[in-house]
This record gives C-alpha cells, structure tokens and sequence, in this order.
C-alpha cells in the first residue's frame, strides 16, 4: 500500500470541485468518470449545505499566518505491522515510516510527479538498463552515521536475500540478480554497486520505463546495517532512519511516539513531535477527535454528510479522490472457485457497486469500472465487463453448477475490522442472498487478516489498494505477476506474467499504456478479483492545524505542519 510538499494550504473543507484539477495535473486523461467523481461528491457535499473552499481562499489564509515552532500533533492510526521500511507493508506502518526516512526521492503532493530527495543527481545510459545514482553528503541516520552509498547496496540487497526477504521484495525484480537472490543461490545482489561513498550504479535485467518512478516507495529506504544487525528480530520495532522525526518509543496497541530530528539536513520541522495514536475502531477515534484528544482520525462510515454539515467541524472535513481501489479477492486454486469462472463472475455481477457507494460511502467513493483508478495515466473507462446485474447473476450460477446457490457451501467472507468494513460486507451479504448464496463474515485483525489470505486459511476477503506510485503497473503487476507477495488470489497466468514484462520494457509511454490496458482486460476476464469501489478520502483534521496536505495517494509530510494554537 501505497506518500510531499505542497502548493497550498489545505487549512479548510475541500471538496472535489477545488482539487481535482490540481490532483490530477500531469495526466493525460480529462474523462467522464472524474466527471462522475466530482460530481457524486459536489452532490453529497451540497445535501449536507457545505460550500467549496477556493484555492485563492486557502492559498490567502496560509500567506496570512507564520508557521509556528512547538506542540506535538496526534494522529490515529490502526496497529502498525512494522516499523522498518522493507517490512512495512501496509499503510499504517507506511504513515510512520514516511515521517523518519528520506529516500532517493519521493512525490509531490499535488502534482504526483517524482522528484529527488536523497538523490542529488542520476544518469540513464541509452540502453536504458544502467542508472547511476549520486547521493547528497551529509545526511546522517538518526544514531548519527552518515549515510553513505553502501548503505544502500546493503540495503537493497537486504531486501531481497532469501533468508532477510520482504514482501515487498517485488519491487525490485528488475535489478540483475533478484532471482537469484530469492532461491537462495546469491548472497549478493548483482545489479547494484557502490561506486565510492556518494554514488552508487543499478543494473536492471530489462529496460523498466516506470524504474525511477518506483523509487520514491518505502521499500526502497536505506537503513543502517549496525542498527539492523544490533536489533536482531526487534528491527521493526527500533527504526534509525535519516528523516525529519526520530523515533522515541512504541507501546505496542496503544500508540507510536516520533520527535523533530534537530540534526536533520534539510529544513527543520515546525512541530516538537508527533503521537500515533492507535485504536482500532473508527468510531472511538472520531469521538477520540470530538472531544480534542486527536488532530486527525478518519470520518466513520455513515457520518460523512452530518459532519461535513455541522458548523463546529465542516471547516476541517478533508474529502478528494484516491488512487485507490477496494476489492474482494477469491482464492482460484481452492474450492469452491477452483476451475470455476461463472462462479466468480457470478460474485462479481452480485455486487450493487452504487448502493454501497451512494448509501454507505455517501457519494465518497465511486463504483470500481476496473482495478486502475481514474487519476492514474492509462485509466481506461469501463474497463470491467461486468456490472451489477442480479439476472445475469443467477444465469451464471446455474452456469457454475449452482442453480439458486443449491449445493454450494456457504462462503466465509474474511475482513479486517474497522474503518466500515463490516457495514460492506453485510450489504454484499444481503445481495448474495438475493441469488442464493449465503455467506458467513468473519472480522480479523488487519496483519492477521493479511497472513491467513497468503496462507491461504481464508480464500474469500476483503482488501484494498493504495498506489505506491502512480502507475498502471503499480495495480497490475503487484496483485497479478504470478510471482508477486501480494498476490493473494494465488492468480496465475502465464500470458498475463509474460505481457506485463512487455509493458515494462516499452519505452513509449502511449504503447506501455495500452499493453497495461490489453493486461487489465485479461486479468478481468479472469474474475479472480471483484472490485468494488475506488476509493475517496474522508478525513478530518483539528482546525488549528496548518500546511498538513493529503495527496491522493494518502500519503502527508508533517515535517511541513503547525500548529496555530
């Protein structure tokens, strides 16, 4: 899962109206389903009697004000898997990573492109398989180290070791050598080297167009070796990173503490800290932000349009679309979706994708019409050939051997607990009934829910898709390279694993695109996936708190916030 400076300020109630075309700058696409975006949300937003802020309005409100130095911002978050970066894997831990690392580079808040952090240059040789990389001087982890180019070498070789490797090691297969350092034959990766103590060279097995805009992702961090190698298994928990906060302490299903690194390179943060408050349920969190505990919870499921009306809190509503997508994935080498596509597509035609949109994500989100959201360059429309469609639905099951869900055992229905989860996968239940299949829900821990889909102990589940970065492949080859970690359906298709290499070594940007496009089509056709919604941010931030920007890759820099109190 998928994180940043900023162009403004984003001090008041946002809807999409006012950023969508920030968010999306950059991509080629100006089509009917961001139409649809801001329209859904400008419609939710206008039910509830709340007026758009304007950019001049915010940008003017920010000029006004002169950051102040001081005071700690608490912040909810679900307990975190892990605190080192190759091992943080999902989007709590990433929040707090983002804040103590720097890496090569990173993306803008608005405009999404890459840009240098750590790098102070690079070079492309013509054949487009050699990168070298030329780190800044200076940079020091937080146990006073200075970073040096090996750091990354040892980093980045960490990560994919048989014996050290992430789930996140996918990320770097291109590089010379990641085979063989997966099964365990090397105990080097090849295809990175230092070059002296300030620039390292990446080998990469086949032109990767998309390589240097993966690098900004968390996986890609370097960390120390002597802090790693002195924490032994606690290394998740003891993170020595070179960004603008250090950690201080984590107590374990209570909170996260971080404070300002005053031996930083670049500009010093503003706030003394920050807490990580963790609760798991969202309601708690939000009464937790009523009564002036927390600066910043997400807004429960159901209270979107009564809190984005009511006077003491709609200046502070954060609402935008996300490069998201919210899915259910199905197991397609267990019984009962073994060998079975109508029924698969059968679960997917169930699906009413606009009542759970409209009713339950109150015009937040919109119905998925595939797995890459709008906003991601190469979205194509309607990807998805399916629908909500109950008829057709009922034809397929007769087609599975399951005339009005007779003989078919009941579906476990896995999910992580919080954040609305449970109101979903009851509505999907009531629809599943209406075509006689019945399904049992069963909530979990969100890492444990994680581990027992990979494990294969629940093949039915819930999930959901931030962009690491923003491409096509970040949806595509994550979820559906056979070989991925994050394949969680056990997907499998050789054509698919051989076309999505293809898309990544094309360098011309519009026939990647639609190799990505044949790719998503084929995947579809597959129902190992139903896709469900993309998502839309509904967050709430304290109005004293100012320069905190969201992107929509929900990724902030609170080394830019203050607090005006």
């Amino acid at each position: 899962m998928r994180k940043k400076k900023v162009l403004f300020a984003l001090v008041a109630f946002v809807v999409i109206s006012s950023l969508v075309v920030a968010l999306f700058t950059g991509c080629d696409l100006v089509n009917s389903t961001i139409a649809t975006i801001e329209e859904t949300a400008e419609s939710a937003m206008e039910e509830a009697g709340v007026t758009t802020a304007t950019e001049e309005s915010t940008t003017t409100t920010a000029a006004s004000n002169q950051p102040k130095i001081g005071g700690t911002m608490r912040l909810h978050i679900n307990e975190p898997v892990s605190l080192d970066p190759p091992n943080a894997y999902e989007s709590e831990g990433i929040q707090i990573v983002r804040q103590l690392w720097d890496g090569l580079f990173t993306y803008d808040a608005v405009t999404l492109e890459t840009k240098p952090e750590l790098c102070e240059k690079y070079e492309i040789s013509d054949d487009g398989l050699t990168y070298t990389f030329y780190i800044k001087k200076g940079v020091k982890f937080h146990s006073g180290k200075e970073l040096k180019a090996e750091d990354f070498v040892y980093s980045w070789t960490r990560l994919v070791l048989k014996d050290t490797a992430s789930y996140l090691a996918y990320h770097l297969s291109p590089i010379v050598g990641y085979e063989e350092c997966q099964d365990g034959s090397a105990t080097e990766l090849k295809g990175i080297k230092a070059l002296d103590d300030y620039s390292f060279q990446v080998t990469l097995q086949y032109a990767y167009a998309d390589f240097i805009n993966t690098l900004g992702h968390v996986a890609f961090y370097p960390v120390n070796k002597e802090s790693i190698e002195n924490a032994g298994e606690a290394a998740g928990e003891m993170p020595d990173g070179t960004g603008p906060f250090k950690f201080i302490k984590w107590e374990h299903d209570q909170y996260v503490e971080i404070v300002r690194n005053d031996d930083y390179y670049g500009q010093k943060a503003y706030l003394d800290g920050a807490k990580f408050v963790i609760i798991p349920d969202e309601q708690t969190a939000f009464l937790e932000f009523q009564a002036a505990n927390i600066e910043y919870t997400e807004i429960p499921v159901g209270q979107v349009k009564a809190t984005a009306a009511d006077p003491l809190w709609k200046d502070g509503v954060i609402i935008h679309p996300m490069l998201g997508l919210y899915y259910y994935g199905m197991n397609v080498n267990a019984e009962p979706f073994k060998d079975n596509l109508p029924l698969r597509e059968a679960v997917g035609l169930m699906i009413d994708r606009q009542n759970v949109c409209e009713i339950i994500s109150e015009g937040v989100s919109v119905p998925a019409t595939g797995f890459v959201p709008p906003g991601i360059p190469g979205f194509q429309e309607n990807a998805m050939g399916y629908t909500f469609d109950l008829e057709k639905a009922k034809e397929k099951l007769v087609e599975a051997g399951y005339p009005e869900g007779e003989g078919l055992q009941t579906l476990k229905l896995g999910y992580n607990t919080g954040a609305g989860h449970e109101t979903i996968a009851e509505a999907i239940q009531a629809d599943a009934a209406k075509i006689g299949i019945k399904i049992e829900i069963e909530g979990f821990e969100w890492g444990t829910m994680l581990e027992k889909a990979r494990a294969g102990e629940i093949i039915f589940f819930r999930l959901g898709w931030q962009a690491d970065y923003p491409t096509m492949d970040n949806f595509l080859y994550p979820l559906f390279f056979s070989k991925s970690s994050d394949n969680y359906a056990d997907y499998n298709n050789p054509e698919v694993d051989k076309l999505l290499i293809e898309a990544r070594s094309t360098a011309d940007k519009a026939q990647r695109e639609a190799k990505y496009q044949e790719v998503e089509k084929l995947i579809l056709k597959d129902a190992a996936f139903a896709p469900i919604y993309f998502y839309g941010t509904r967050r709430i931030i304290q109005t004293y708190v100012k320069d905190f920007v969201l992107d929509n890759m929900e990724n902030y820099d609170l080394a830019t916030v203050w607090l005006d109190k």
